[in-house]
């Protein structure tokens, strides 16, 4: 039986807060954050769901405060509901 995830990562704005940081690449936020950059792009292409470490080296790097990484980083999967 297949377990449905309640929570996903909010790819758009996640990708927009990148631009705005101009880290838009994912090879240079990968140098920036210390996030391995096949990492970075499984979180972006949304295959895998970051690790709290994770979270803490992009909320560092983008400059995320912490109300805004809740709504990002566990935004309700409403697809799956």
């Amino acid at each position: 039986m297949k377990q449905v995830q309640k929570y996903k990562v909010d790819i758009v704005e996640l990708k927009k807060i990148m631009v705005e940081q101009k880290l838009d690449k994912i090879v240079d936020l990968s140098a920036a954050s210390t996030v391995d950059r096949n990492t970075l792009s499984r979180v972006i292409n949304g295959d895998i769901k970051p690790s709290t470490t994770v979270i803490e080296k992009l909320m560092s790097t983008l400059h995320i405060p912490p109300e805004r990484a809740g709504t990002i980083f566990f935004s309700p999967n409403l697809r799956n509901t």
